[in-house]
């Protein structure tokens, strides 16, 4: 995801019309946005929710049920020379605390019966009120579901760490975009219309007053294992991750569609799906990529115990991504 602001704003330049750009152009930068969130999927996806400082919270009737929020956050000092090549400006927010990828979840875990472990259940979305709160230029959706099931391996005394290894899955879907990013865009496919033998005229589709979105969703297995230590007030965790997301990721410009052409646009749309090229609809110009990968990450935090209110802070570093990432967990657990 190092790239990711630079992929920003290059698609941001073509859906602000500096130029009219190729439709390979066009498809290029949101293939190259799949591939830098293709690792970051994974761990937002596992490590959203449920990330609890016990690593076992014990044999049924104990549960809790809480709420998540968090983000993972790429080191703005890895797209400092691309920004400072640009020439532009980001706001001191971003150069102090990195560019955010948020999660949010509700959560809950019940411990098992007879053999030590406990099973957690999570559950995310945006409401239509929150929306509302947004600047009207901006949509958004989100939308997480998950699991995961944990096996005490190690019972904790004193300061021996309780230990525990657990699997689970969760599927994450967002969406973010940008209204009405500028009067018109347009995308010359004269490559793939003059190699079918269409080659007078002009061949570009405009899209009038068109939105930009970026979307994602991946399908996540993790696995985890953690210790944590029973210290009264505070339960302090330590733990490592991986995650394998199968994943797409991409997007578009969305507005009315027309085509330069002297033949219709179903004719172009049928040239395009021959030589492989994105399909445009009447209404839209999508680009969708695979965006598999992995993600190893440690993590680590406390738990402030009050009574039966515990509030979570943890942190996380994903090596394979070069990202990093913080949470909070408020919840009620007997």
């Amino acid at each position: 995801m190092k790239r990711l602001l630079v992929v920003f704003a290059l698609i941001l330049l073509v859906a602000m019309g500096v130029s009219a750009q190729t439709l390979e152009e066009f498809e290029d930068s949101f293939e190259l946005f799949a591939a830098d969130v293709s690792s970051s999927l994974p761990i937002t996806a596992a490590m959203t929710g449920l990330s609890w400082s016990p690593a076992h919270i014990g044999q049924f009737p104990h549960f809790g049920v809480g709420l998540s929020f968090g983000a993972m956050l790429v080191p703005y000092d890895s797209i400092k020379p691309v920004v400072d090549a640009l020439g532009v400006s980001v706001p001191s927010e971003l150069e102090t605390y990195g560019v955010p990828f948020p999660a949010l979840a509700a959560d809950a875990r019940l411990g098992g019966f007879g053999i030590p472990f406990d099973v957690g259940f999570k559950f995310g979305m945006i409401p239509e009120q929150a929306k509302n709160y947004l600047s009207e230029d901006v949509t958004t959706d989100y939308f997480l579901i998950g699991g995961d099931v944990r096996f005490r391996v190690v019972e904790g005394r004193a300061f021996i760490p309780t230990v525990s290894l657990g699997a689970g899955y969760t599927f994450l879907r967002g969406t973010v975009g940008i209204t009405d990013v500028g009067p018109s865009e347009v995308i010359d496919i004269t490559a793939p219309m003059a190699a079918a033998g269409y080659t007078t005229g002009t061949h570009e589709l405009t899209i009038d007053s068109p939105d930009l979105a970026f979307n994602w969703d991946t399908h996540t297995i993790s696995a985890k294992a953690q210790a944590s230590w029973n210290l009264f007030i505070l339960t302090p965790h330590l733990g490592v991750g991986t995650a394998y997301g199968i994943s797409n990721a991409g997007g578009g410009l969305y507005g009315t569609v027309s085509y330069s052409g002297t033949e219709d646009l179903a004719t172009a749309q049928a040239v395009l799906e021959t030589y492989g090229y994105p399909v445009p609809t009447s209404s839209s110009v999508e680009v969708g990529s695979a965006a598999n990968g992995w993600s190893l990450w440690a993590y680590g935090g406390t738990a402030i115990n009050i009574f039966f209110i515990k509030v979570d802070l943890s942190a996380m570093y994903d090596f394979l991504g070069g990202t990093y990432g913080g949470a909070v967990n408020v919840r009620l657990q007997l």
